[in-house]
């Protein structure tokens, strides 16, 4: 998500001053590709930043953000895309009062296209999360959330939403073959079909949805044949369980 966001905020003009901190200098490499000045140590980051941006794995907070500490400073904004990771916690680890937005990403900020949850903590401010959305909104959509327990179903929705979007690729390319077409035909089918479709969608309203499958599902047509068979699979349940199944494992992280 780290490469996802350096590549977006890599467009802007002016770019921002750009610090990040990677242990593993064959990773380190990479970030510095990205243009962004990459260091080794956690503290030196920290002290050249303002707005601190937490992308680590949930697992590793405990490990990471005690050390954040000692370089801590009261004007600093710590900007956490850690899933499941409540910011009481992150502000336990810090000096009393550092301010947390805890933020929710997807990896199409890479390509601008992004969504973004936001919330904040106890100690942030509105205008803390206004410097947090000016972070994001070059890069894609944001969406302020009053209640951070509600964060766990973004992450649900939009966090990881975008693997969704490719298993259903994946799965579309894989049975497309099933009916003889080649791989590169396949791909190509599927590929121009879904970037077509989710434009069209976007153009009409997402909310129009429902009345834009209608207008492809003529009665008794090819398209009913298949959309009946994936309603006879429980189709629409199973993205119910799934999302449920997302946002109970997000509490799961928070409470380890």
């Amino acid at each position: 998500m780290a490469s996802a966001m350096l590549r977006g905020l890599a467009g802007l003009s002016p770019r921002p001053r750009l610090t990040v901190a990677e242990p593993m200098a064959e990773k380190r490499a990479a970030l510095a590709a990205l243009g962004a000045e990459a260091v080794a140590d956690n503290g030196v980051a920290v002290v050249a930043g303002g707005l601190i941006v937490l992308a680590i794995k949930p697992q590793m907070a405990a490990q990471v953000v005690p050390a954040l500490a000692a370089a801590w400073a009261p004007d600093k904004v710590l900007v956490s895309i850690l899933a499941g990771t409540p910011t009481a916690k992150l502000q336990a680890m810090l000096p009393a009062g550092a301010r947390v937005v805890r933020a929710m990403p997807n990896t199409p900020l890479a390509i601008g296209q992004g969504m973004v949850g936001l919330c904040r903590g106890a100690h942030a401010t509105e205008a803390d999360l206004d410097l947090a959305e000016a972070l994001f909104a070059p890069c894609g959509k944001v969406l302020r959330l009053a209640d951070e327990s509600r964060m766990d179903a973004i992450t649900a929705v939009s966090g990881s939403g975008p693997a969704y979007v490719f298993r259903t690729a994946e799965a579309l390319v894989e049975a497309a073959q099933t009916l003889g077409f080649t791989p590169a035909e396949a791909q190509l089918l599927v590929g121009q079909t879904l970037a077509g479709s989710v434009a069209y969608l976007m153009q009409q309203g997402v909310g129009q949805a429902g009345t834009l499958r209608q207008q492809v599902t003529s009665p008794g047509g090819t398209t009913a044949a298949a959309l009946a068979v994936l309603e006879q699979t429980g189709f629409g349940e199973a993205w119910t369980r799934a999302l449920a199944a997302a946002e109970a494992r997000g509490r799961e992280l928070g409470r380890s």
